[in-house]
């Protein structure tokens, strides 16, 4: 990307020079004291200049603080200067990405050539046990210090701005992944890895072990696995005590191997192309390397994005691409203002293909033309038809600082897919908007990741809710064509992030499909889980037909566990995040035995406090939900509150059943409830098959079947609907 900021180096004399010490490298996430120390240049610094020490937009270091020196984070900022300094924190002082900001006035005097300014983060001198650094991995992280020494209110970059390395921890974790699917008797290549607290990646520990756990029997040599008849299973990594489980892996054999293979992607994350991390090059390697996506594509913002950015993106994608291995789609964010439709992801089957920009604001030398800007969406569309053939696009909406206004402008001609979970939250009213109005829309989960982590992105300790999503697609083979044609046939389906193996088929025939029929049709649907599964559900535009439960949630009056469950977001817009940071208290004799947390996202949340009676926690959610399960030593009596400042929830155990109690509390799906739950549910596949009868539908017109899968660990996934529409015959 250009970058205004930057100038050549001999005006490091003019403007002077800044260090670091320590000179890093940085572990992820550690807590510690650095030292920023400006020596001021030969034009000195005015009364009323300004020095920022500025981060990217998806830093998500400590936020520094100035006012109690015992407090973490506490920064400290001093100068050997005839003039006095007065800092404060801005997350919005700059020019996207490098927004957010220490900003540093000058007043009561200037700084002349050669005075130094000393910038203390996590000073520990006055007991601070010092500002947590950013939790994600990056290969040149830039303190970028900026300096207006003239009171123009015009920063410049310091050319010696220093760039250190942010490096993963050790590990505490393992991923253990294969494919989804296999032919029996031929070898499985089996990837290990470790993460650290923040899920950076790792190499693989030395000291674990490999078993398959599935029928038939296999066996593992190093990191392949060999099964020699048709079954399923999954390897599982034992280390230091502990069980990691792998993905679910089905094995046929060539005769009965499906039509459809199943492969993995994130088709939505950015660079430092605009206003994420790392290189393109380093984007696709970690996505190819450490996460071992099947398919990728780069998403970055089309206002930001020159036209030598677009270029260089077409060369990479191109470098990388290989049929048969690692499919790689080239693609931009068409990125407006909600009114104008709201944020769209562009992909095409080849390079060379034009990007229409929903705008110029951060490329304003770019000359306009009769084909961009594309705005609003209509007009995307139109211009899309008019320079790229059909078959070689496909547009998905999505929800991230702008969310898509799917109501206003839509294309399902063009636009094939709904993006109904990525970092910033799980989005099921997008596919509310669809089925309202009448729209085939598939379902696609990414990552919209900004920490150069596509594909296994987690929300660090930063404004990005939750764990970046996944897309499978159904496509006949490994390749750019196959890929394609799956994705603009909506045939993919989408999960919270784990390689949920989900099924799902409507009169034989996949998801996506657009079906007439006259009477009632037959539905299949499974689900294989890394985890054990919760429902199966079977819905009918926004109607759930039915839910299948393993045989452990059948009969819970009994059970001693207990789960409390809240989510759902503020507003659909970019301040949709709900702080749900509350407690939970227990009255009338029962005590707590255990208390877990269930499907919080980020290290930097969870349980704060637990006693005997009541805890506390820290929770956000954007849409995804978050809870607890509570182990007592007595849950036929006594009371459960949960209070947070949302709202309240409060039952009475013995009216608590099997079914759920909840409570609604506004927003956006805002709600809380309290369940009985299973001590120990185990199983990991549900399947079912079902008639659903057509015979409420008027003639002509249309039911989107579809299925959801939730997991115990409170992941989920989402099938692409099925379009059945009631034949004017019938």
């Amino acid at each position: 990307m250009r970058d205004n900021d930057y100038l050549p180096e001999h005006w490091e004399s003019r403007l002077g020079r800044v260090t670091l010490s320590p000179p890093g490298p940085i572990v992820a996430g550690a807590v510690g004291e650095w030292t920023l120390t400006y020596t001021v240049g030969s034009y000195g610094v005015d009364e009323g200049g300004t020095i920022k020490l500025a981060r990217r937009f998806a830093g998500d270091w400590e936020r520094p603080q100035f006012d109690d020196p015992r407090a973490p984070a506490y920064t400290t900022v001093r100068t050997t200067g005839d003039a006095k300094l007065r800092a404060r924190y801005d997350p919005k002082a700059h020019v996207r990405p490098w927004m957010k900001c220490v900003v540093i006035d000058v007043y009561d005097g200037c700084l002349a050539p050669g005075d130094t300014v000393t910038i203390t983060l996590g000073d520990r001198s006055g007991g601070s046990p010092g500002i947590r650094a950013q939790s994600f991995i990056e290969s040149a992280h830039e303190f970028r210090l900026l300096v207006d020494p003239t009171n123009a209110c015009l920063v410049r970059r310091l050319p010696s701005s220093p760039a250190v390395p942010i490096v993963a921890g050790p590990p505490t974790r393992l991923v253990v992944l294969t494919p989804t699917l296999g032919l029996a008797g031929e070898a499985v290549e089996i990837f290990v890895k470790g993460e650290d607290r923040w899920g950076n990646p790792t190499p693989a520990p030395e000291d674990i072990t490999l078993t398959w756990e599935g029928e038939p029997a296999g066996a593992i040599d190093g990191r392949r696995l060999l099964v020699g008849g048709p079954g399923s299973g999954r390897v599982v990594a034992s280390w230091r005590g502990a069980r990691y489980v792998g993905n679910p892996l089905t094995l046929t054999d060539a005769a009965s191997r499906p039509r459809h293979g199943a492969y993995w992607a994130d088709l939505h994350a950015q660079s430092d192309a605009t206003v994420g991390t790392g290189s393109e090059r380093e984007y696709f390697a970690f996505g190819r390397d450490h996460a071992r996506l099947d398919v990728m594509s780069h998403q970055g913002n089309d206002f930001q994005m020159t036209d030598d950015d677009w270029r260089r993106l077409n060369q990479v994608t191109r470098e990388f691409h290989e049929d048969g291995r690692f499919v790689v789609l080239p693609g931009y964010e068409w990125s407006a203002n909600t009114p104008a439709g709201g944020d769209r992801n562009v992909m095409y089957q080849e390079e060379g293909l034009p990007i229409l920009r929903s705008s110029h604001w951060q490329t304003l030398e770019i000359e306009e033309d009769d084909r961009t800007p594309a705005h609003p969406a209509d007009a995307l569309v139109a211009r899309l038809r008019a320079a790229v053939p059909l078959d070689k696009v496909v547009v998905a909406a999505h929800c991230g600082g702008r969310y898509a206004d799917i109501r206003e402008h839509f294309d399902d001609q063009v636009e094939r897919l709904v993006e109904v979970c990525s970092c910033w939250g799980v989005f099921e009213w997008l596919l509310w908007d669809a089925f309202e109005r009448g729209y085939r829309v598939g379902v696609m989960c990414n990552s919209d990741g900004h920490k150069g982590r596509p594909g296994a992105e987690g929300p660090g300790a930063g404004q990005f809710g939750i764990y970046g999503g996944l897309t499978c697609i159904l496509a006949e083979s490994l390749t750019r064509a196959a890929v394609f044609e799956a994705l603009r046939a909506r045939r993919c389906y989408g999960t919270t992030g784990p390689r949920i193996d989900l099924r799902f088929t409507v009169d034989d025939e996949p998801m996506g499909s657009l079906l007439e029929r006259s009477g009632a049709v037959r539905v299949r649907a499974s689900v294989r889980g890394d985890a054990p599964i919760e429902a199966l559900e079977l819905h009918r535009g926004r109607e759930r037909l039915a839910a299948l439960r393993p045989p452990a949630f059948a009969e819970l009056r009994g059970s001693r566990r207990l789960r409390l469950m809240w989510g759902g977001a503020r507003i659909r817009g970019r301040g949709r995040r709900a702080c749900w940071d509350g407690r939970v208290e227990l009255t009338g004799g029962p005590v707590i035995t255990d208390a877990r947390a269930v499907a919080f996202d980020s290290p930097a949340d969870g349980i704060t406090r637990a006693a005997a009676r009541e805890l506390e926690f820290r929770s956000r959610t954007t849409g995804d939900v978050d809870g607890l399960d509570l182990w007592l030593d007595d849950a036929s009596r006594g009371r459960l509150s949960l209070r947070t400042p949302l709202g309240e929830l409060t039952v009475e155990l013995a009216e608590l059943g099997d079914e759920e109690r909840a409570v609604e509390l506004g927003g956006l799906d805002l709600r809380a409830s309290a369940r009985r739950y299973p001590e120990q549910p185990t199983a990991r596949h549900v399947e079912f098959e079902r008639e659903v009868e057509l015979s409420t539908l008027g003639a002509g017109e249309t039911a989107p079947l579809w299925v959801k899968a939730i997991q115990v660990d409170g992941h989920m996934a989402w099938a692409s609907p099925v379009y059945v529409t009631r034949s004017r015959l019938a």
